[in-house]
């Protein structure tokens, strides 16, 4: 991986949280689409600096994190400290261990492209059984209107798209937009909600911001 992109840089860890930070509202929406309550076991796939959950901390009865970069982790567990009730795990996806949590909502943003198709498939059929009847899980990431074979004749499009969904901020991050659609794997929608669909779940919602970013509510069905 180019050294400038490597999440166990805090260099880089610092330049994307600095360039990507959600605002509150977002975060909130997200927390609101979600309908957090006092019940729910939540988990939070590349938690990052743990924005998210500390604001999604006060709503349910526990919550882990997860994240394989040391320097979030690190940013995460200070800023989650005051919950007794949030862990956060160091680890990357394929290796979280549930450890006989069963789960109840489940939130990723921007995280789960990192794993190639075969790897999103496996990591949904290895945590199936720890999610319970009707737990929703919210999924907005890289995710195509297309099939991600399509993606060289389409990048002129999601550029385009890129920069006025971007504005003035474009440039700066242009270049880490490119390396992960290039060098990541990001993928269609379809493949997303079919996967799902094999793990157990059932889609509900589909949206998409724009070409290149989109998401999926799903729940478990049994």
């Amino acid at each position: 991986m180019d050294q400038s992109r490597d999440w166990k840089a805090p260099g880089f860890v610092a330049h994307y949280n600095a360039l990507y930070a959600l605002s509150e509202a977002e975060v909130r929406g997200y927390v609101e689409r979600l309908d957090l309550r006092g019940t729910d076991v939540l988990v939070d796939f590349g938690c990052g600096d743990g924005f998210f959950l500390a604001l999604a901390a006060p709503r349910v009865s526990r919550a882990v994190g997860v994240d394989s970069s040391p320097r979030q982790v690190e940013l995460a567990r200070r800023r989650l400290g005051q919950f007794s009730h949030v862990e956060v795990v160091s680890t990357t996806f394929l290796e979280f261990d549930a450890a006989g949590r069963t789960f109840t909502k489940a939130f990723s943003r921007k995280a789960l492209h990192h794993l190639t198709d075969p790897d999103k498939e496996r990591f949904l059929m290895r945590l199936a059984p720890n999610f319970a009847p009707g737990a929703v899980f919210l999924l907005e990431d890289a995710m195509f209107p297309f099939d991600r074979k399509d993606l060289d004749s389409r990048l002129p499009q999601v550029l385009k798209e890129a920069a006025a969904y971007f504005g003035p901020d474009w440039e700066a991050k242009r270049g880490d937009i490119l390396h992960s659609l290039r060098e990541e794997f990001p993928t269609g929608q379809d493949f997303w909600a079919e996967a799902f669909r094999k793990a157990g779940f059932c889609v509900a919602e589909r949206w998409q911001r724009t070409c290149f970013l989109g998401g999926l509510l799903a729940r478990k069905e049994g």
